[in-house]
């Protein structure tokens, strides 16, 4: 199966190039301005593009392309050969909450997102490690927390990816941490049903930097009362929040 990923050599591109290759694929990868191979089969698009002039399965990751269906595996199913993933942090949290909805119904979702630079790719880490921050995230990152750069529009699009993936009321307030890669969200979830203390498992890591590379969302710090519970997830957003999900999706269309 020839399969492509345009925006190979940004973070979330060199993402899904690696998990495509664990699952023995051999990915080639392009840029957003070469040309599409006519061989090509299927593309993992890891970078922003409006169109793509190309008809077989699409995987998109930056959610920009248009015509696309959002999907996640084991939480919505592709309906549709052009998809979408999640944003990133709404990735980590339905993947931690989606067995919690199964069994008790999400009504609400409230979370405060801690978003790692790496989540504005190779420019926010670069800025991060060259303590040059102010410009793309309004202010200096190292030793601090910074609102989101694009608050408006990225917790929006956290809370509209959680509505439509569990058709609940959901609200998000995202901020950046002097962190290179990982994304972490303190959540109150309410429930239709009263929630089992068992079907929530607490891990024992839910630091961004113990989960750097690992393909599981953490969940900790589980507080529950009836319908209500509060907890922490945790996780690697380039690689468990994106590269598995859009690799599991594409190899499935």
């Amino acid at each position: 199966m020839k399969i492509a990923v345009i925006g190979a050599n940004g973070v979330v591109g060199r993402a899904c190039m690696a998990e495509l290759q664990k699952q023995g694929c051999a990915p080639i990868p392009l840029c957003k301005s070469d040309a599409i191979p006519t061989d090509i089969e299927r593309i993992v698009l890891a970078a922003p593009l409006d169109s793509l002039p190309f008809d077989g399965p699409v995987v998109d990751c930056s959610r920009v392309l248009k015509a696309t269906v959002l999907a996640l595996p084991a939480v919505q199913e592709a309906t549709t050969k052009q998809v979408r993933t999640p944003n990133c942090m709404a990735s980590l949290i339905a993947q931690a909450l989606h067995l919690l909805h199964q069994e008790c119904i999400i009504h609400s979702i409230v979370a405060t997102c801690m978003q790692s630079a790496s989540g504005a790719g190779r420019r926010g880490v670069e800025a991060l490690e060259q303590n040059s921050s102010e410009e793309l995230f309004h202010g200096q990152l190292q030793h601090n927390i910074l609102p989101h750069e694009n608050a408006t529009q990225e917790e929006q699009s956290i809370a509209n990816d959680l509505q439509e993936l569990f058709g609940c009321v959901a609200t998000a307030t995202s901020f950046r941490v002097p962190v290179h890669t990982g994304h972490l969200a303190s959540l109150r979830v309410t429930t239709k049903h009263n929630i089992p203390p068992s079907i929530l498992q607490e891990s024992s890591h839910i630091d961004p930097l113990s989960l750097q590379g690992t393909r599981d969302v953490s969940i900790g710090r589980i507080r529950i009362q009836k319908n209500t519970a509060d907890l922490v997830v945790c996780g690697d957003q380039l690689v468990c929040g994106t590269a598995i999900p859009a690799v599991q999706l594409i190899l499935g269309l």
